[in-house]
This record gives structure tokens, sequence and C-alpha cells, in this order.
């Protein structure tokens, strides 16, 4: 078995903090968050394969060497969100360019996942057939944001995208295996896609319209999972994750008379005076002084003073 973990996105939602780093290396705690899902699957499967980008190929590759991960780095031809060929595209793209011939764990590098992998890949051996990882969210009036899974027992019998009456509860996450002989869907998928009139950037783009055609097709099973799951593509996403992971706080840099409150994250070479901080993150090197911070980011070498900051995203080397 060999794991692919897409991280070729541009995060646009997180910039600035996201302009010149991949979502999946922000610090999650103390670590990467593509390490939380990497740790693990270097005990499961074979190799990890890392879809990405050129312009952040090399940040992935430093993160492998650093953490000694079991990975490897591989570009998607893209230079830009515009040009980014879809959740389902990179998929296929990266299938033929690599040869793969193998059972396959997909997953989005960007996500917090609450769960073992080595219990969902123990239910993915036993069911031996395709299983996408569902949330359960348990609040059919959140369910409507979504796209929605029904099962009857472990099986998929149904998936709709964000609708007005949900069948279930459980949302589909970026987490998907195949067996090594199911791996031909993806081709038999664009292959039936392109007979029809729907936009490729939309069939190549939206990761539920294969599990609503490929179901049909194949038994396909739902791993079903609740507790934490967080997609950090905001600032919130991103401060919940933090939460899920810390036990409180975690304070790396220096805090003199200053009132760190709950959910808080101050790097190494941060620097806090006479701040009340709470649920926030203070990247490396950034000093702040006299000041009360909130639900907010603040990258790396910024200095702030004299400021009330609330739900703010502020980029590296800012100065107010």
């Amino acid at each position: 078995m060999k794991a692919i973990v897409l991280a070729g996105g541009h995060a646009t939602r997180l910039w600035p903090i996201t302009k010149h780093r991949a979502k999946p290396l922000l610090p999650l705690g103390e670590k990467p968050i593509i390490d939380f899902m990497l740790e693990e699957l270097d005990d499961e499967v074979e190799e990890t394969i890392i879809s990405t980008n050129a312009k952040f190929a090399g940040d992935f590759e430093d993160y492998i060497e650093e953490y000694d991960r079991n990975a490897r780095v591989v570009v998607e031809q893209q230079d830009s969100e515009e040009e980014k060929p879809g959740t389902i595209g990179a998929i296929i793209k990266l299938i033929e360019k690599e040869g793969l011939d193998d059972d396959l764990l997909v997953v989005g590098g960007d996500n917090y996942f609450g769960f073992s992998f080595s219990d969902l890949l123990d239910f993915c051996r036993e069911k031996d057939a395709p299983v996408n990882v569902v949330y359960d969210i348990n609040d059919f009036e959140h369910a409507k944001q979504f796209g929605i899974v029904d099962t009857e027992e472990d099986r998929i019998v149904g998936f709709e995208e964000k609708p007005e009456e949900p069948p279930s509860t459980l949302a589909s996450t970026a987490c998907y295996y195949f067996p090594k002989r199911n791996v031909s869907l993806f081709n038999q998928y664009e292959d039936h896609f392109k007979q029809t009139d729907v936009p490729a950037e939309q069939y190549l783009d939206e990761p539920g319209r294969l599990i609503e055609w490929a179901h049909e097709r194949e038994d396909m099973y739902a791993f079903s999972f609740s507790g934490e799951w967080h997609d950090v593509g905001t600032r919130k996403g991103y401060l919940e994750a933090t939460n899920a992971v810390i036990d409180g706080k975690v304070i790396n840099g220096e805090t003199e008379s200053s009132e760190i409150g709950e959910n808080v994250v101050v790097m190494e070479g941060a620097r806090l005076e006479n701040v009340e901080i709470e649920n926030s993150i203070v990247f490396p090197e950034a000093e702040v002084k006299n000041s009360e911070i909130r639900g907010s980011l603040i990258d790396k070498k910024t200095e702030i003073e004299d400021s009330e900051l609330q739900g703010a995203v502020i980029g590296a080397h800012t100065k107010f």
C-alpha cells in the first residue's frame, strides 16, 4: 500500500500567512499539520507520496529530511491556483506519472483527523473495497453545508452535495482508500465525464462527484468517526485545529508582564510584553507590546505596539 498526500493548493483564504508557506506545513501546536498523519503512516504504508506544486516542493523535501519521514515529493505541473488540476485531476495525473500499481490511501494534507490511521486501514483491509472516511457531525441542519453520504450499515448507498434534506449526518472528508484492482476507477470516471457536457474543472475538482459516480459501480464503504476533524482552510479553522491538539497553550517565546489565555501558541523567538492574548498564534521573532490580541494570527518578524486586534491575520514583516 502507498499513501498519496494532496498538498498542491495555494491556500488563498489564509493569505498572507500562507502566501509563501504551504498550508500543510503550518505549525499545529509544536509540529506541522502534515506530520500528524505521516507519523502514523510511516508504520502503515510502504511509502507516502506528497503531491505539491513547484513553489513548495523544496519546503516539503526539507520537512521530510528534518522529520525523517518515509516519503517523497512529486511536483504537480501548475504555478497558480488557477492552473491547479483539481483534487481528482491531481490524483489521476499522479497515478499516470508514477505508474502506481498499488493499494492507495489518498488524504488531503491540510486536514487534521482525530482517528487512528491504523484503525482506518484495518477497516479498509477487512472490506477490501473502496472506502471514504466520513465524519459524523451529528446535526442535520449543519449537514446541509457538506457533501453527505448515505449508508446501509457501512456500505455507501447515496451521496448528495449540500442537500436540502440530508439523509444522514455523515460528511464526506478528503480521505479515500482504493484497493489496487479499483484504482482504474479514476480513469473510468474521467473517461465517463469526458463524454458529458460537465466542465472538466468541475468534475476534476469535486471529490464528491467521484463518490456519487463510483458507489453505483462498485461496493464502496464508509469509515465513520466522530470527535475532531478540521480542514485548516481559514483563520477560524486553523485556530480550532490548534485548540484540538494543544493543552491550553504552547509558550516557547518570551512573555513579559503578559496575560496568556487559552488556546495560545507563542513560537520560539517571539516576544510579548504587556499583552493580553487569547485564542491566537504568534509566529517566530514577532514582537508585540502593550496590546490586546484575540482570535488572531501574527506572522513572523512582525512588530505590533499599542493595538487591539480581533480576528486579524497579520502578514510577515508587518509593522504598526
